[in-house]
């Protein structure tokens, strides 16, 4: 559908906000004139959020259209009014950071009025996390506050602070009062500690540069062997629609707030089986590569498969790629030309500008099926 785009999901947040204002049905005209759009487009809008499935598309199930004699009722759904009320609902003496999704009061103005409306919109959370390996701050990321222990694995094997799951011994995450933000308590093995110490770096990062952190040119491995698969993997066309097509109504973060990226593990008939969402996308894909090193996971979700982000493709999503074996990377978005040389020499597929009507293979196509 046309409608998974950026505008348009700017839309469904928008809508969402107003209808977890009222408790009662909103009529579609009054809901146009509130969001200074027209039916049509707000109608799309609605197919997107909506319970039913309209061609590969599988709604969301968070608002529900109804039939009043001649006037057409829209509201939201026990799921939606639970998600859209989740950072409302904590108590005075949780924290926010257990949603990712704080509530703060802004002015909406619309272009074709003169009066701006004041309302409560949902915010991302983006706090500094720090990575503290056996008592030693090794990282400190700015990064959404969720899932953060598939974030310290994903982090430590995509970095290669660690070579398996198991050389973390403990891990516990910690509020500072001092200084706001939370550190993860990671205890790795003693050979893995020392082998640490050896190239240590101070690593502050930010939503948007991989560099960040590195000590000199020279610890930017611009080398990457090929990755290791027993069978060339093949994707096909339709698999890659169909995980496009879920992969909006999947992100529950973004969906409130527009702010956040995507990492996806997709299996080769295009079903997403898991996902994760951060401010970044370095972070969303440690994230991912995280909970996919999980015992629990890997053997329920030990199967083939690919990546798809809703970001840029970046030199170092491609190193965190190559370091966990993925075959294929795709994404919303373009690759970077050292992204693609990277890509390259792993031999991994790169796939970029993923939309309904098409996509742009950068590396290797021989890992896609000729249809």
């Amino acid at each position: 559908m046309e409608s998974l785009n950026y505008s348009q999901d700017k839309l469904s947040q928008a809508l969402i906000a107003e209808l977890a204002q009222h408790t009662e049905a909103l009529s579609l005209p009054r809901l146009c004139k509130r969001l200074g759009v027209r039916q049509s487009t707000l109608l799309r809008c609605i197919a997107y959020l909506g319970k039913e499935s309209i061609g590969q598309h599988r709604g969301a199930g968070w608002v529900h259209l109804q039939r009043d004699g001649e006037r057409s009722l829209l509201s939201l759904t026990e799921e939606g009014r639970r998600v859209c009320e989740s950072a409302a609902n904590q108590s005075d003496g949780e924290p926010e950071v257990q949603t990712g999704v704080v509530r703060r009061m802004v002015q909406r103005h619309v272009f074709a009025s003169h009066v701006a409306e004041e309302l409560i919109d949902q915010v991302a959370l983006e706090v500094p996390v720090a990575l503290v390996y056996n008592g030693v701050s090794h990282a400190v990321m700015l990064a959404t506050p969720l899932d953060l222990e598939d974030f310290a694995l994903g982090f430590s094997l995509s970095e290669s602070i660690i070579d398996d799951a198991s050389e973390i011994y403990d891990m516990e995450c910690q509020s500072t009062l001092e200084v706001p933000g939370i550190e993860v308590q990671v205890q790795i093995s003693a050979e893995r500690f020392a082998a640490l110490k050896e190239r240590r770096r101070h690593l502050a990062g930010n939503t948007g540069c991989g560099l960040c952190g590195k000590d000199s040119l020279q610890a930017l491995q611009m080398h990457l062997a090929v990755i290791k698969t027993e069978s060339v993997q093949r994707l096909s066309k339709g698999s890659l629609l169909k995980a496009l097509a879920g992969l909006s109504s999947l992100q529950s973060i973004n969906l409130q707030t527009g702010a956040v990226h995507a990492a996806a593990w997709v299996d080769m008939a295009g079903e997403i089986l898991v996902l994760r969402e951060d401010v970044g996308r370095h972070n969303a894909l440690d994230k991912l590569l995280g909970a996919l090193a999980t015992a629990k996971i890997k053997t329920k979700f030990q199967v083939e498969g690919f990546v798809l982000m809703s970001s840029r493709l970046s030199y170092e999503l491609v190193q965190k790629a190559s370091r966990a074996n993925i075959a294929i990377l795709a994404a919303l978005s373009a690759p970077t030309a050292l992204a693609i040389d990277l890509a390259e020499q792993a031999g991994i597929c790169l796939i970029g500008f993923v939309r309904h009507h098409g996509y742009v293979v950068y590396t290797h196509p021989e890992r896609l099926l000729a249809e």
